[in-house]
């Protein structure tokens, strides 16, 4: 029977709650209020155990993803800055977040005029957006798939550190477990008739008063009746199996620290329940509360043996940032590079288009002249095939550009479908300011580069980490030799499972040893880390071998471009003064088709030629600076090239 307090407020609800005294306990009740009986009892300790699964679980489905992100993201980002400081040119606002603009073009200025320059090979380019380097550069820096790519690595590289710092803070961990449960037995049920007699038995005084029978009769007739009761088999008892019903549970939360030399502390609470919820309402629950120490005394022993993963840790995320930062020198010289091969691509489409409408006009006028009988049909045979060869020439042009633009937009991480010219005024100012020639010798250059390349930096420290690592593996050899220590308190009774008796605390101390025996494995590890460390001073040597070479190619290269640049603009002089040479001719009559076809294909071809070796020395010039470790980029992907004029830079400028 229920208690009637319980039935108030709780009219027309499927479920109802209950707490109240039943035989002097106190239980918790769900009720099935459409048949008026308890559906479930809970002591006090399995109702905590459901409330902890009940908030777990239904904790998890709320916590946004959204949040997993942000703190990785700001724990992430957070390192990076920290560590950005140790590496000169490090993107100060370091973000992996990708530019969501829908068109990032739509704020550029457009082309309204048709270029005529061009020729009849480029489609019309109106409402086409302008992309100056700047902007290109800044695209880039934004869209760009591989740059991109080389961001995330930075990031995965810090990601995995925090995880590496996160192995020496406390470390918490709890969970729970309930199970409804199920079980039968075998009872042994005395007979009827035995239940019967034994009855008699305890009231042979009573029937003795009743009756007036003496009771030692009585006693003697029940004594012949039990043993015609045995002869007939009725005292055989009855097997009865007994259904019960159970809910255990289980919850535990621990914690663990791992101490920087070496020591490793636990401390962990764990409660038991139980409650039959069938025949004699009965429970149990229990606690146990557990704390462990133990410090490795010879192998495994010492910080820089224990923190050798997160020191590694630390050290490749510094690594990995100066491989970004020498990577954005690279990546701002490579398309800087492409950014110039499609003017100068566009330039080449301009100079075969002249070149084709210049031999047109030859060819007009060598009619004319053999109309007159001043010109053989030969001559004017030889000027169409000129102008055949022009034509040719020019579908070529337009073919590399539209190619190099199309390549272009994809560095820039834009579709191909993307309508944008790049701006030929970059290349006019490139034309009007010359080239910049640093006049620094290879020696000098290599001086500052050894102080200023973050790559080569990475290469040194190698063989400070194979090292370390030499030393780990050494420690590794030795025997195990632990000192451990440990308490256990456990809760008072079977129903005070919150409530610990620390008077009857249980401790340990001592020392676990272990002198690995079997050393075959840590042998060859320990003699691997020395080859690794050879080989490390080995790749030490290399890369400063490299290094040299790199900055002496990129210097006899700087230096070819400047000569090849006033062999260019020679030819271009020349060339111009062959053509207005064999115009003058023609107009007297007195030029050959031969002279006039080579002196055009020369000034097209010398005029091509002193665009690429301008633009060749401009990026033959960056690379240098590059090479030295004296490219600077901003956060948008622009450069700033240090200019020392006339006098070679001093080793301590890269620093």
């Amino acid at each position: 029977m229920l208690p009637n307090g319980m039935l108030k407020g709780a009219v027309g609800k499927p479920f109802a709650r209950y707490k109240g005294p039943i035989q002097n306990r106190q239980y918790y009740f769900l009720v099935d209020m459409r048949k008026l009986v308890p559906t479930h009892f809970f002591t006090r300790g399995t109702a905590l155990l459901c409330a902890v699964c009940a908030c777990t679980f239904a904790g998890v489905p709320g916590c946004a993803t959204s949040y997993y992100k942000q703190k990785a993201d700001e724990e992430v980002y957070s390192i990076i800055k920290e560590k950005s400081a140790a590496v000169a040119g490090m993107e100060e606002r370091f973000s992996i977040d990708q530019d969501a603009s829908a068109d990032p073009l739509a704020a550029l200025p457009t082309i309204t005029e048709i270029d005529a320059a061009l020729g009849d090979g480029i489609a019309n380019e109106q409402g086409a957006a302008i992309v100056s380097l700047e902007e290109a550069v800044n695209l880039s820096v934004r869209r760009n798939r591989t740059y991109q790519g080389n961001k995330e690595a930075v990031y995965l590289k810090a990601l995995s550190l925090t995880l590496d710092r996160h192995l020496f803070a406390p470390i918490f961990d709890a969970k729970a477990s309930a199970n409804y449960n199920r079980s039968s037995r075998d009872v042994v049920v005395p007979s009827n008739f035995t239940d019967a007699v034994t009855a008699a038995r305890d009231a042979v005084d009573e029937l003795e008063a009743i009756s007036g029978t003496p009771a030692e009769l009585i006693s003697q007739y029940l004594d012949v009746v039990e043993s015609a009761g045995h002869v007939a088999g009725l005292d055989e008892p009855e097997l009865v199996v007994v259904d019960e019903r159970s809910v255990t549970g289980q919850a535990s939360a621990g914690v663990a620290l791992l101490l920087k030399g070496g020591g490793r502390l636990a401390a962990s609470i764990t409660s038991n329940f139980l409650r039959f919820i069938t025949g004699s309402p009965r429970d149990a629950a229990s606690s146990v509360l557990d704390a462990s120490f133990t410090q490795p005394l010879l192998r495994g022993a010492g910080a820089d043996v224990v923190t050798e993963n997160l020191t590694q840790g630390e050290r490749d995320v510094l690594y990995a940032l100066r491989d970004f930062t020498h990577y954005r020198k690279t990546f701002a010289v490579e398309i800087c590079g492409a950014y110039y091969n499609v003017l100068r691509q566009r330039d080449a489409v301009r100079n075969g288009w002249f070149g084709l409408t210049n031999s047109r006009k030859s060819v007009e006028r060598e009619q004319a002249f053999a109309a007159e009988g001043l010109s053989t049909q030969a001559s004017l045979g030889r000027m169409k095939q000129f102008v055949l060869d022009n034509e040719n020439r020019y579908n070529a042009a337009v073919r590399s550009y539209q190619n190099s633009l199309d390549q272009f937009k994809i560095s820039l991480g834009l579709s191909t479908d993307a309508l944008l010219v790049l701006n030929d005024k970059d290349l006019d100012a490139l034309r009007e300011k010359g080239i910049i020639h640093p006049e620094i010798s290879s020696e000098d250059a290599i001086q500052v580069a050894v102080v200023s390349r973050l790559d080569y930096q990475n290469d040194l420290a190698v063989a400070d980490d194979a090292a370390r690592k030499v030393k780990v593996a050494e420690n590794f050899l030795k025997p195990r030799l632990d000192l451990v220590a440990g308490a256990r308190v456990q809760s008072q009774d079977k129903n005070q499972f919150e409530q610990f008796d620390f008077q009857r605390m249980t401790w340990n101390a001592g020392l676990d040893v272990d002198p690995i025996f079997d050393r075959k494995s840590l042998r060859n590890a320990y003699r691997s880390t020395l080859i690794s460390y050879e080989a490390a001073l080995r790749q030490r040597t290399l890369a400063e071998d490299q290094l040299k070479l790199q900055v002496r190619d990129a210097w006899r290269n700087l230096d070819q471009a400047r000569r090849a640049y006033d062999v260019a603009v020679e030819s271009v002089r020349l060339s111009e003064r062959r053509v207005e040479e064999q115009n003058l001719l023609a107009e007297l009559g007195q030029a050959t088709a031969q002279d006039q076809v080579d002196a055009q294909n020369d000034l097209i071809t010398s005029q091509n030629s002193l665009t690429s070796a301008l633009v060749g020395h401009t990026i033959a010039r960056l690379g240098f600076w590059r090479d030295m470790g004296l490219l600077y980029i901003n956060d948008d992907g622009r450069w700033k090239e240090l200019d020392y004029g006339n006098k070679p830079p001093s080793p301590a400028a890269g620093q």
